[in-house]
């Protein structure tokens, strides 16, 4: 019985080695990608490490001095062994965090807007965040792209924790740069954004302040003078090496502050601009 859960194991992340990204698919469950080798593969690789913040040189599939230390340090940023060979641990962890699909997921909206005739203003359904949302479309984890209703820039994040509505992090320092541009900046400001998630487009509204969390102290750890004038408390910070200290709060239909536990006027209000009422 032990043997067969090996077995089914290993096949489990086998299977996970296929990765479509940028529109063609690439198995890479046949090899350890090292320094001095050259192919397509490495190229799609350098772009997944990119997205996740840790390379920032131009992606030329070529795996050198360069590439070698953005991989290690994508792997002491998510405690995998740290020795610059991108194996399947490596690529599960780039997978698992959607960074093959980043650019392709944002070009795919930009595609279907377009086609639609409404790059930056098409609309998103109002759903309820409690019944059709919550623990159904969205669960802690996952993660998915944005795009701001007023500017079509699109970012994405990751639904970390929050239970009266998603406490969301940027992926990458790219993304979090986007956020600042959109918002001039971090504020607390309410802004109507359409959240694209399992083929659905969800009406939203954002904050762009970060708050009570720290990215340099470890997750979940009780700490001190947490962003946004946040005091004692747990640090709500997961996404590490993104730009932000803490979380972004995200709202939807009827979902609620986590501090008074009652509805945002606000925030609806720019739900409700986001859903073209």
């Amino acid at each position: 019985m032990k043997k067969l859960l090996q077995t089914l194991v290993v096949g489990s992340i086998i299977s996970s080695m296929t990765i479509t990204s940028f529109g063609a698919t690439y198995d890479f469950s046949k090899n350890v990608y090292k320094k001095g080798q050259k192919s397509h593969e490495i190229r799609v690789i350098q772009e997944a490490l990119k997205n996740g913040g840790t390379f920032s040189a131009k992606a030329t599939g070529y795996y050198g001095s360069v590439t070698y230390n953005s991989v290690k340090s994508f792997q002491k940023k998510y405690k995998l062994k740290a020795d610059g060979l991108v194996g399947k641990q490596t690529i599960a962890k780039l997978n698992s965090l959607s960074l093959f699909n980043v650019k392709s997921t944002n070009k795919n909206i930009s595609q279907q807007s377009t086609s639609r005739g409404t790059s930056s203003r098409a609309y998103g359904q109002k759903l309820n965040w409690w019944t059709q949302i919550k623990g159904s479309i969205l669960n802690p984890g996952d993660t998915f792209t944005v795009k701001d209703f007023h500017t079509g820039k699109t970012f994405n994040l990751k639904y970390t924790v929050g239970s009266n509505h998603s406490d969301v992090e940027p992926l990458t320092v790219a993304d979090t740069n986007i956020i600042k541009s959109i918002w001039g900046g971090f504020n607390w400001s309410r802004r109507p954004v359409l959240v694209y998630k399992n083929g659905k487009t969800i009406a939203g509204s954002m904050i762009g302040m970060p708050h009570a969390g720290k990215d340099n102290q470890p997750s979940g750890k009780f700490i001190a003078n947490r962003s946004g004038g946040f005091g004692y408390g747990a640090n709500l910070d997961y996404v590490k090496n993104n730009g932000m200290d803490g979380v972004l709060c995200l709202h939807f239909y009827n979902s609620k502050t986590h501090g008074s536990k009652k509805i945002d006027q606000k925030h609806q209000a720019a739900i409700n601009k986001a859903a073209g009422r």
